[in-house]
């Protein structure tokens, strides 16, 4: 009797317990249909194929003994930059963090030392133009000399000097002209060792900012990772006392694989970066943990306007100045150039007498040449004119980049947005999704894996497109020369 009564127990609770499963199926169902619809309107905006919700119900698994499944963990989502509110405090961390890197960078880049010492040596040339206006003083000496091969004995006995001032008195502006082209090729080599000082500052931050964009990546893909080894955990167990799912556990092994295998991929890419920050830095560069990249996005109208001065166009101007004033330097060496000289001589006449101080004036003139100054002018002429012309297209070319580049910016940073929403809405699919498939079996383990696998991708297109849009920015700044600028706070917009 007492075994019967028992029975007739259990019976009673499995009732109940049927009962209760049945409508917890049913209102998990309703609840699906209504949690997704918000996900399929996203998913149809960003062209990314959603998750199907009506799926054919499949029998209830046999009861097995088995731990408890793990708790569902939340992944942390790296919010997009233009959802952040940006702190001033965070801003100014970030930025005198890659300053520290960027000077390291550029004491150590001999592409840099190089630039400086071409500038300095264009200094140099301008010294070397202005000292052409001071008198030029040539003191010779000569030996013993001795005449042979007939006629009289004129030759001398001791050694003579000789001394010549010679000073410039009128040379149609052909020096003044020589110091201002060498002046503007000055410039122009300054403007190309900031050019190139601006390179690097764009090659250490963006190699910076690669490895940020891994290390987000990496941080998802270890989630997902993580996810996959739990359910391979609690199928493995399953299996030892359910020996016909074996199946799943060979699913859910095969996306584990994949999943380690993409984040070996990705550990790879932050490798490859770190070496490029070592060539760049000198030093291995290991981002701080408590460090975000918080930039304000700088406004076009304002990188149009810094465009105007880019060193690239400045150094084309510069040249193309350099060259027409050379033109003028060569047109007026072609003329008589006037001079004042005056000499002394040590030497002795025949008669004894040593010769006396001399002074005059001297007009020399290149009066034919074959041709060469009118080439040599024209030849400069036509420099000049294609630096014009380069500076004009540097500019055209300018503008459409930052242009560009703030198309790219703003899209990326909309649909970084959108994948925020859109990994919320993916995130209760297949909180759901797992829930209909352990508890009420009313999903396979394909569909819970397939709704993990959308939600990783979400996360890893969403981190994608937010560092895409920082990447844009960052071109902007260092396109319109203002990233050294920003960096060492003379200019933060």
């Amino acid at each position: 009797m007492k075994t019967k009564k028992n029975k007739s127990m259990q019976s009673g609770v499995c009732a109940l317990l049927s009962v209760s499963m049945l409508l917890g199926a049913g209102a998990s169902v309703a609840q699906a249909s209504q949690d997704e619809a918000p996900a399929l309107k996203v998913a149809r905006r960003l062209a990314v194929p959603a998750v199907a919700v009506a799926v054919a119900p499949v029998a209830m698994p046999a009861p097995f003994v088995a731990a408890s499944p793990p708790p569902f963990q939340m992944r942390k989502v790296v919010a997009s930059a233009s959802s952040m509110g940006l702190s001033a405090d965070a801003g100014e961390r970030l930025r005198a963090y890659l300053d520290e890197n960027v000077r390291k960078a550029l004491e150590l880049s001999a592409e840099a030392r190089e630039a400086q010492a071409n500038w300095k040596a264009a200094e140099y040339d301008i010294d070397q133009a202005k000292g052409q206006r001071w008198p030029q003083v040539q003191v010779g000496v000569s030996s013993p000399s001795a005449t042979f091969g007939g006629g009289a004995n004129s030759g001398t006995r001791s050694a003579t000097g000789n001394l010549a001032i010679t000073t410039p008195v009128y040379d149609w502006g052909r020096l003044s002209a020589t110091i201002d082209s060498r002046t503007e090729t000055s410039k122009a080599a300054y403007q190309a060792a900031q050019q190139v000082r601006q390179k690097i500052a764009y090659d250490t931050v963006s190699a910076l900012l690669e490895q940020r964009r891994h290390q987000a990546a990496l941080e998802a893909s270890q989630g997902y990772v993580k996810r996959m080894e739990e359910l391979v955990d609690m199928l493995s167990q399953i299996v030892q006392s359910d020996r016909g799912r074996a199946s799943e556990l060979t699913q859910a092994r095969a996306r584990r694989l994949q999943a380690v295998t993409g984040r070996d991929a990705i550990v790879a890419k932050l490798r490859e970066v770190q070496v490029s920050l070592v060539k760049l830095v000198g030093e291995e560069v290991q981002w701080p943990a408590d460090l975000a990249w918080e930039i304000r996005p700088v406004a076009l109208q304002d990188a149009l306007i810094a465009g105007a001065e880019h060193p690239a166009m400045q150094q084309a101007r510069a040249e193309a100045k350099a060259a027409g004033l050379y033109a003028a330097s060569v047109k007026a060496g072609r003329l008589p150039q006037l001079n004042w000289v005056v000499g002394k001589s040590t030497q002795e006449d025949s008669a004894g007498n040593k010769q006396p101080w001399s002074t005059g004036l001297s007009l020399q003139w290149n009066a034919f040449q074959g041709g060469s100054g009118r080439a040599s002018e024209r030849a400069a002429f036509e420099r000049a004119a294609a630096g014009e012309e380069k500076a004009e297209a540097s500019a055209r070319d300018l503008a459409y980049r930052l242009r560009t580049s703030a198309e790219q910016r703003d899209a990326a940073a909309s649909r970084a947005g959108e994948y925020t929403e859109l990994i919320q809405e993916t995130d209760r699919v297949r909180k759901i999704f797992y829930e209909q498939w352990y508890h009420l079996g009313k999903r396979t383990l394909l569909d819970v894996l397939t709704a993990e696998s959308d939600h990783y991708n979400n996360q890893s297109a969403q981190v994608t497109t937010r560092f895409d849009a920082e990447a844009a920015d960052l071109r902007m700044r260092a396109d319109s020369a203002m990233l050294l600028d920003w960096l060492r706070g003379a200019k933060v917009l």
